[in-house]
């Protein structure tokens, strides 16, 4: 027999999704740090750059993450959670994909900027969701009169 809306199968249900969503999209950011490190020797030989110059590559990514949290926290209370997380996440990946295929070092540089400054968005509006359900109601969006 199906669960009935509001039941707490149901219930128990979507907060495990609810909680399996969050936390891989907290993961992003770390996952996306620790899965190319232990390529460094080849990219420098691939992209024909100095270790270095693939080491800011990470350096990149660290300072979009930092500052991504300061746009999206602030752009998440405005507007919502939904909006600007979807945004981040679609802009995330267009970020990956030009890293996968950059053609030299520049490209991949900026690509991990603007990679760190999207992943942001999972960390910092994972935390305010988490936040919004473990202190009550949730705060209703501002208006666009106030």
């Amino acid at each position: 027999m199906p669960a009935l809306p509001g039941s707490a199968r149901t219930t128990t249900a979507m907060t495990t999704g609810l909680l399996l969503v969050l936390a891989l999209l907290s993961a992003t950011g770390p996952f996306a740090t620790d899965l190319y490190l232990p390529s460094f020797p080849q990219m420098a030989d691939q992209l024909g750059a100095s270790a270095t110059g693939v080491q800011f590559t990470l350096t990149a990514f660290l300072i979009g993450m930092a500052a991504g949290q300061l746009v999206f926290g602030p752009f998440s209370d405005r507007y919502g959670r939904s909006r600007p997380l979807l945004l981040g996440s679609v802009l995330f990946v267009l970020a990956s994909v030009v890293c996968a295929v950059a053609p030299n070092l520049p490209v991949l540089i900026a690509g991990r900027l603007f990679q760190g400054l999207f992943a942001s968005a999972g960390v910092v509006i994972a935390r305010a969701i988490v936040a919004d359900l473990t202190s009550g109601l949730p705060r209703p969006a501002p208006s666009a009169c106030s």
